[in-house]
C-alpha cells in the first residue's frame, strides 16, 4: 500500500458537504475530499502518503513541536471550514485508517454511538470564557481603595506596606472568585451545554484564572452570549479580572465520547 487515509471530521446534513475554498490541510497530504457514509453522514478525508504517515513515522515526528504545531493549525483550519454544517463532529489529530474502505466500515459500524454525539452538537457551537486576573488593573484598584499607601520609609515599614499590599491582593482575588462564581449563571444560560474546566494557570498566561469553561451555544444566540460576556467583564473590571471570549468554534470539547 502507497496511501492511508486520514480523517479530519464527519458531516452530517442533508447534501454532501461543500468543499469550496477548504484549506489544503495538513502539508504533504492530499486534497480534502468527502466521502459518504451513509443517511446523510459524511466523512472529510485525505490520501495520505506511506511511510511518511505510518504510525512509526508519526510517533517518531511527535518530538518536533514544529511540526506537530503545523499540523494541528492545518487539521483545525479544515474542521472550522464546516463549523456552519448543520451538525459536525471533529476528529482527533492523526486519525488514520489504512484505507477509505477500511475507515467508511467503521464508522458504519459506529453510527449507533456516533448520531447521538451529532443530535447533541447539532445547530450548535463552542465558545470559550476565560477569566484571568489582570495584574494591572488589580494594582489600580487595590490603588483606588487605599489599600497601598502606606509609606516608604524604615525597613519596618517596608515589611508593613508588603504585608498589607498581601493581604489586600488576596482578599481583591477571594472577592474576584465571588464575583465569578455569582456572574456564571447568567453566562451558562445562554448555553445548552456548558464544561467549566478547573484552571490551570501558566505563565504565559499573565495572571492566575478564575474561570476556564466551554460553552455549547446554539448558532443563533452568539449575540446573547456576547451581551452576557460585556455585563460580566464590566463586573469583573473592578475587581481587577480580564474576561477573554473566544469563538464561535466547531464543538471540540462536546465530543469526546464518539472520538
Amino acid at each position: 500500500m502507497s496511501e492511508a487515509t486520514y480523517l479530519y471530521c464527519l458531516v452530517r446534513g442533508s447534501g454532501e458537504p461543500s468543499l469550496a475554498g477548504v484549506p489544503p490541510g495538513l502539508p504533504g497530504l492530499g486534497a480534502p475530499r468527502a466521502l459518504e457514509v451513509a443517511g446523510g453522514l459524511w466523512l472529510v478525508a485525505a490520501g495520505a502518503p506511506l511511510p511518511e504517515f505510518s504510525g512509526e513515522r508519526i510517533e517518531e515526528r511527535l518530538a518536533d513541536l514544529d511540526w506537530v504545531s503545523a499540523c494541528a493549525l492545518a487539521h483545525e483550519a479544515v474542521v472550522e471550514h464546516f463549523r456552519d454544517a448543520p451538525a459536525l463532529l471533529p476528529l482527533k489529530l492523526f486519525t488514520l485508517f489504512a484505507s477509505d474502505e477500511r475507515a467508511l466500515a467503521h464508522l458504519r459500524e459506529s453510527r449507533e454511538r456516533l448520531d447521538p454525539v451529532l443530535d447533541r452538537v447539532a445547530g450548535r457551537v463552542e465558545w470559550g470564557v476565560r477569566v484571568r486576573l489582570d495584574e494591572a488593573r488589580a494594582r489600580a484598584a487595590l490603588a483606588a481603595e487605599g489599600r497601598q499607601t502606606v509609606p516608604a520609609g524604615s525597613g519596618t515599614s517596608f515589611l508593613l506596606r508588603k504585608k498589607r499590599e498581601q493581604e489586600a491582593s488576596r482578599d481583591l482575588a477571594s472577592r474576584l472568585r465571588a464575583e465569578v462564581d455569582a456572574g456564571w449563571d447568567e453566562l451558562a444560560a445562554a448555553a445548552d451545554e456548558v464544561l467549566r474546566r478547573e484552571p490551570a494557570t501558566a505563565p504565559e498566561q499573565g495572571g492566575k484564572v478564575f474561570l476556564d469553561a466551554a460553552l455549547l451555544v446554539p448558532a443563533g444566540r452568539g449575540a446573547e452570549l456576547e451581551a452576557a460576556v460585556e455585563r460580566f467583564a464590566s463586573r469583573l473590571a473592578a475587581k481587577g479580572g480580564e474576561v477573554i471570549l473566544t469563538g464561535p468554534w466547531p464543538p471540540y470539547h462536546f465530543v469526546e465520547e464518539a472520538r
